[in-house]
């Protein structure tokens, strides 16, 4: 099946593993990492394994091959190829490879595994950007040999060399030799040689070489529309990469992209794996050089690593980057993020990629992550002064971060429109003193020369309390920015006008001056402002907008900390039982809820003072969890009081103060007290409202 085009042809060709016995292939830097689990692996050899029992001479095809041709100016004599498509089923067998050259002893010419993987010094398929992945191969493959040579090929020495494997790299690599493994362990040396000698000449595959004038970027995108597979945000790193034309700064910016994208982790989670072995020797001080490989990934006791939970997944923090940079009035929707973010030339493209590492090390710096394992996760971790771990720091700052997080997350997919003014200003400080991100060259003795990452004139890998004093930024100016912004959109969504400024719309005009205007406004007209039923915005039972919540209990929290007054008593001074409402506080933390519990049921609104309208009081309702309202449903008001006093974890302030107003009284809660309560929390808006709020 052969077609001997021109160059200016695609070309194709049936082929195997003895047919590409000179062939080198190279992952392109846009193609993703090797992803394929146990079950697609197992699926694989299964599906080989039938057609060999089936019939030994006949052939499995696995598909296609699309390669394009390197110049490979500096060794005419081995052929490179571009892994276009088929990287994850080439891979695979190249992993599998791996194992039968630890295997199988003396191998006819028909079976050579050691050649498949390796050649000299050099991988078969090699992978310039992922330099810890091919090392760690490269020595992987020398142990194959040599127990091969030792004639030493127990499964178990193959299983404890794989668990050697250094935990910076890709998993899936790891994790796809193991399965390998297990999955010949019950076979005889003689039956995997004589299996191996079928995958070696039988397993084939369409070998396609795109012509010479092929455009790689259109010809991947358009594959991967057919074939749906990579993600947005990988398409547009192949068409960013795709206009900077100079190989060398590819790889590096392509780097950039990498240890950017991995959002559950932190890019700097240990000094010692900061530093950068450089590319190539330069004189440039510039970001070009900055990163050349994936930063190092912690490792953690007994080899894991702690997995963290940002609050925007990595397409979305791309227009965060775009909107912050490049053109703020776009709107933030991941599913459009080809359509929004176009780029076309070299220098805006490398400018787009700098901005997105500087705003991702603020983002790691500023901006609240979650931890799998934590209750109370969402923390602003810095390292601590050795470096050996995460200390807690700015907590008054990830409060107020947290409350936006669960109060203003965006319609359904976490935007955080909050999230670009605020990465903003403090890119503005860092821009504005000159503060750019370059290199330093560090030399050690028997070690290669290293790149460290620097902000200006100081070593973020070692001093950063150094790079915050140089940005002049303190938390509670951080604090008011984003108090401030909140209570601009809040006053648009209290608006009496009927025809309202969209939400965004404000956050862009405060993105373009990044000061917030304090267009005054009565407090007494937000929270009177009733509708067509001539209902008000905080009387409305479930329907209640639950931002209010939110807001009225960061106040709370807010408000326990300074001496602050509720009908003549010091807030954080108030009981109940043998707990006092600042120590309440001081345990309190942000959760994503979403059932509003009515103090007095529903099912009780014609009991006493009670009738089906004030039963919806802003006073008789608090915001909790649907599993939290499931237990409390339909209780009495003092055995809800007693359920929820047994628990020092409070999910919701203004409930605890709910039942603290009517201890006295526990099964007699009123409508009168649900509107003494409702005042009283209406002050607490009231106040948020006005700039002095933090004073006592």
């Amino acid at each position: 099946m052969e077609n001997n085009s021109t160059n200016n042809q695609n070309q194709a060709d049936v082929k195997n593993i003895s047919n590409i016995n000179s062939i080198f292939f190279e992952i392109p830097p846009y193609q993703r990492l090797y992803e394929w689990n146990k079950e697609q692996i197992q699926t694989l050899l299964n599906d080989i394994k039938t057609k060999f029992e089936e019939n030994k001479n006949k052939e499995y095809f696995i598909g296609n091959v699309v390669v394009s041709k390197k110049n490979n100016k500096n060794n005419q004599q081995d052929i490179k190829y571009l892994l276009i498509d088929g990287q994850q089923r080439l891979t695979t067998l190249f992993l599998i490879g791996f194992y039968l050259s630890y295997k199988i002893k003396n191998p006819n010419n028909d079976s050579n595994w050691k050649e498949f993987i390796m050649q000299g010094d050099k991988l078969r398929i090699s992978m310039p950007i992922r330099e810890k992945e091919e090392k760690a191969l490269k020595e992987f493959a020398k142990f194959c040999d040599e127990a091969n040579k030792d004639n030493k090929s127990e499964n178990n020495l193959f299983l404890q060399k794989i668990k050697k494997i250094p935990q910076d790299i890709c998993q899936n690599i790891p994790r796809a030799l193991e399965t390998i493994a297990n999955w010949f362990k019950d076979d005889t040396n003689d039956d995997i040689a004589i299996f191996s000698n079928f995958i070696y000449s039988n397993v084939k595959f369409v070998f396609v070489e795109l012509a010479q004038n092929t455009d790689l970027n259109r010809f991947f995108i358009r594959m991967n529309n057919r074939g749906k597979q990579l993600e947005k945000h990988e398409i547009l790193k192949a068409r960013l990469l795709k206009n900077i034309s100079d190989k060398e700064e590819r790889i590096v910016y392509a780097h950039i992209w990498d240890i950017c994208s991995q959002m559950d982790n932190y890019i700097f989670q240990k000094v010692s794996d900061r530093k950068i072995s450089k590319l190539k020797e330069s004189n440039e001080n510039t970001i070009d050089t900055i990163i050349n490989r994936s930063f190092s990934k912690p490792n953690q006791d007994e080899g894991k690593q702690e997995k963290f939970k940002s609050i925007v997944d990595f397409p979305t923090f791309l227009l965060h980057v775009y909107k912050i940079c490049n053109k703020q009035d776009i709107t933030i929707d991941k599913n459009k993020l080809l359509e929004i973010i176009k780029i076309e030339d070299s220098g805006k493209a490398k400018a787009f990629i700098e901005n997105l590492l500087k705003c991702r090390i603020l983002f790691d710096y500023f901006i609240v992550k979650g931890k799998d394992d934590e209750e109370n996760s969402y923390k602003i971790r810095r390292l601590d002064k050795e470096g050996k771990k995460f200390s807690k720091d700015f907590d008054d700052l990830a409060m107020v971060q947290n409350y936006l997080r669960v109060a203003r997350s965006g319609m359904s997919n976490n935007h955080h429109h909050w999230l670009t003014p605020f990465l903003k200003i403090i890119l503005k400080f860092i821009n504005n003193d000159k503060l750019e991100i370059s290199y330093e060259r560090v030399n050690n003795e028997d070690k290669p020369e290293e790149l460290q990452i620097k902000i200006g004139d100081c070593n973020i890998t070692t001093n950063f309390q150094c790079f915050l004093n140089k940005l002049n930024l303190n938390e509670k100016g951080l604090i008011n920015f984003l108090e401030n912004l909140d209570t601009a959109l809040a006053k648009e969504q209290a608006s009496a006008e009927e025809i309202k400024k969209d939400l965004l719309g404000i956050s862009n005009d405060i993105l373009d001056q990044l000061k917030i205007k304090d267009d005054q406004i009565d407090a007494e007209n937000i929270f009177f402002i009733e509708d067509e039923n001539g209902i008000s915005v905080l009387d409305q039972g479930t329907a209640t907008p639950h931002y209010w919540f939110y807001r009225l209990e960061y106040y709370l929290w807010k408000y326990s900390k300074i001496k602050y007054y509720l009908d003549g008593k010091n807030l954080k001074e108030i009981k109940l039982k043998d707990k006092n409402f600042g120590d309440i506080a001081n345990n309190f933390y942000f959760r994503n809820l979403n059932s509003i519990e009515h103090v007095q049921a529903q099912s009780k609104a014609n009991e006493k003072d009670w009738d089906d309208k004030n039963i919806d009081n802003f006073g008789n309702l608090a915001l909790i969890s649907s599993s939290f309202n499931s237990s409390l449903s339909n209780l009495d008001t003092q055995d809800k009081y007693l359920y929820i006093n047994k628990d020092n974890n409070i999910i919701s302030l203004k409930l605890w103060l709910i039942y603290a107003l009517s201890e006295k009284n526990q099964l007699n809660w009123t409508f009168n007290k649900a509107q003494e309560h409702r005042r009283q929390m209406l002050e607490i808006l009231k106040k948020s409202f006005n700039n002095e709020h933090d004073k006592a």
